[in-house]
């Protein structure tokens, strides 16, 4: 065994062998947080304890902490680095930087070289580095670090609050198993962080990328050792990398602890957008498909004012126009003229006009993300606004909207595309000038990160357009605004790097309703993490049941109601309850069951009074920030409370889930008393009375 140590301000240890020493009793590494201690001791393993009741432990040895794979250009094949021990570590001024050169294939050396930095910082342990290779014929391919394993938790089975959507909450870790989720997206990860939290105590485990880059989230739990494993991956393509900080924090407290964190590192460095007032109080949308995708018309643009009049009968004040344009709904993108068969240009912008009138606001849609393969535009544009992928193909899916017609071929657009970039601000600006309010630019929002590997764009090859997509939006807010300064731009889904450019959003995924493809979402996660979210939530039918509008209310989401086929038509224009008949040309019709469960006009009827409750208690609902459970006591079966502060005030909005029965309940807010309390019909009621079966109550407190 050999050894060397510079016992002056440097210390410099080469690893020989897995079972060597690395330090001395006096000399091995530690550095500190208010709650936690981690050191790496004599065998190489890197531990990190929680300093009071040790309650959590983490022990991963420094050999595995990291992998690299390296692309060859000669050959093009593809060559996985790990650790081993072939590494150095020098420690200096509380930090440890584990320091690798040694990369050989076949007795080649190759010029390379990866540095892993570990220190202290905002209280937390902070995980970076820096990657090199000087070298043309290799290049980084993907970086896995860290690869933090052997969290372990010694009092009980502690939770997973995952970031797919608004959020998910695994109570059981045999539950969660093994999961993957790639950020940023509405439809995989929506924030950059994870929590693993026991009855009080938790784990934190976030990227605070200022570049807000793709990267890959990987968890899970060894059943066998009770553990859990966790590993960043980032890809990188390119020939050196800054590896963003990877922080993990021990904490004391629930969830809403690791949450705070990870806003507080936002607030630092970016800046959410802040939407016009009619956004913030508006109730949520009807969102209407005027023209199918197989060229049937249900909604001629003259029909705008009976679109009116349903949104008024719900007592909505948005309408969003889908399909409005000569191609229909999903068919023709990004060609989107007024369409003759419909009215013309000149009937659409009578129509939006007679519709500002009334009060109610149009919103324009179009797609962000994709194109019509049929289309002139692709044929003389799609070379320079496809997405290409590692293998040369462009991307390629399509939409079955029907049963009896051919699925229409599109082909993912990048919005590194100038070109791209440049139709999509076109667009804007044509809403703005038909008087529109807003233009939704579908999928920027949802759609993954997906990787392009274009030379013509605005892009490194082999990255994502996650910030393409940003400045698309941004610029074209800023351009319609300078038309019309309360114009927005909506997109379907969310995640945080669009919250920097997006005004109102659609719901769609996990926690945007109470069930998503068979996945109950935690709605809670996001909406604490970033309570000035504006979001409808998703509801597909031409009616809202109580218990979904009871669901979006509670957590502060917008509402919606979609007519999107000719029974939809039939049900709000004339109160036609849908049989199978009615939608039996229709791949994903909506759910027929549930349409029927009560009349359309008590349908109508408490909705209508909920958004007439949510408007008397906009402080809250509309303009208050949503606090979750945080600092407030809830007692009782079946019952679902969460709060919204303003200034000096919460208030409570207490849901009794169970579908027939009341339900007695206890809620109180430390440091505050109760002053009031109402119902949707009922301004006055009993605070502490028997709620009934699934339905709402606010308890308005004020600060002692």
């Amino acid at each position: 065994m050999k050894r060397l140590f510079f016992l002056l301000s440097l210390l410099v240890i080469a690893i020989v062998s897995s079972e060597s020493e690395m330090f001395s009793s006096s000399e091995k590494f530690e550095i500190k947080t208010s709650e936690a201690t981690l050191c790496i001791d004599k065998k190489g393993n890197l531990k990190i304890v929680q300093n009071t009741g040790q309650i959590i432990q983490i022990n991963t040895p420094l050999n595995t902490l990291w992998k690299i794979v390296l692309k060859n250009s000669l050959n093009n094949k593809e060559y996985t680095f790990s650790p081993n021990n072939n590494f150095t570590i020098e420690i200096k001024n509380n930090v440890c930087r584990l320091i690798a050169k040694n990369f050989n294939i076949e007795n080649k050396s190759i010029p390379f070289k990866a540095e892993f930095t570990i220190s202290a910082k905002d209280d937390a342990f902070c995980f970076s580095g820096s990657l090199d290779c000087n070298s043309e014929e290799w290049m980084l391919k993907e970086l896995y670090y860290p690869n933090i394993n052997g969290i372990k938790f010694n009092n009980n089975n502690p939770g997973v609050y995952w970031p797919l959507g608004l959020g998910q909450y695994f109570e059981d870790p045999l539950d969660f198993g093994s999961r993957d989720l790639t950020y940023p997206s509405g439809g995989s990860a929506a924030m950059a962080w994870f929590s693993i939290n026991s009855t009080n105590a938790g784990v934190y485990i976030g990227i605070h990328d200022t570049l807000q880059e793709t990267k890959a989230l990987h968890l899970e739990y060894d059943k066998s050792l009770k553990v859990f494993n966790a590993q960043i991956k980032a890809p990188v393509y390119d020939d050196e990398y800054p590896v963003p900080e990877t922080m993990i924090k021990i904490y004391n407290g629930k969830w809403h602890t690791a949450a705070r964190f990870y806003r507080s590192w936002y607030d630092n460095h970016f800046k959410i957008v802040d939407p016009p007032g009619w956004v913030k109080e508006d109730a949520g949308w009807l969102l209407a498909i005027l023209k199918q995708q197989n060229m049937e018309v249900m909604w001629p643009y003259k029909d705008i004012d009976k679109l009116c009049d349903i949104a008024e009968q719900f007592n909505l004040s948005t309408i969003g126009l889908f399909g409005w344009a000569v191609g229909g709904h999903d068919r023709y993108y990004p060609n989107y003229p007024p369409d003759n068969l419909m009215g013309g240009r000149e009937e659409l912008e009578k129509a939006i006009d007679r519709a500002h009138k009334r009060g109610i606001k149009i919103i324009i849609y179009a797609n962000g993300k994709i194109m019509d393969t049929s289309t002139d535009f692709y044929k003389y544009n799609g070379f320079e606004t496809i997405l290409i992928q590692e293998n040369g193909q462009p991307r390629i899916h399509y939409y079955i909207k029907h049963k009896n017609s051919t699925p229409v071929i599109f082909a993912q657009a990048c919005t590194g595309s100038e070109v791209w970039r440049r139709t999509m601000y076109e667009l804007g600006y044509q809403a703005a000038s038909l008087g529109a309010d807003g233009i939704l630019y579908d999928q920027v929002g949802g759609v993954g990160a997906e990787l392009c590997f274009s030379k013509n764009h605005d892009h490194r090859t082999g990255s994502s357009d996650v910030g393409n997509r940003l400045r698309m939006i941004t610029e074209a807010r800023q351009k319609t605004r300078e038309v019309n300064p309360d114009f927005i731009v909506m997109t379907e889904g969310t995640n945080d790097v669009i919250l920097r450019g997006i005004d109102y959003h659609h719901g769609v995924g996990v926690g945007t309703a109470i069930s998503w493809v068979g996945i109950k979402g935690f709605p809670e996660l996001f909406r604490y993490t970033f309570p000035e979210l504006i979001i409808t939530q998703r509801n597909q039918p031409p009616m809202i049941t109580r218990t979904d509008a009871n669901f979006a209310t509670l957590f502060g989401l917008r509402h919606e109601i979609e007519s999107r086929y000719p029974g939809d038509v039939e049900y709000l224009l004339h109160e036609t309850l849908p049989t199978p008949e009615s939608y039996s040309n229709v791949s994903s019709p909506p759910d027929i069951e549930k349409i029927n469960f009560v009349s359309p006009a008590d349908a109508r009827h408490y909705f209508y009074s909920l958004i007439e409750f949510e408007k008397q208690n906009s402080e809250f609902l509309r303009t208050g920030k949503f606090i979750d459970e945080d600092g407030i006591e809830i007692d009782g079966n079946d019952i679902l409370a969460k709060g919204f502060v303003n200034n000096n005030k919460i208030g409570v909005v207490v849901w009794n889930q169970h579908l027939t029965e009341k339900r007695n309940f206890l809620v109180s807010v430390p440091g505050y008393h109760l002053i009031k309390a109402g119902e949707p019909q009922k301004p006055d009621v009993e605070a502490n009375s028997p709620l009934d079966a699934n339905s709402l109550r606010i308890l308005i407190f004020e600060k002692n």
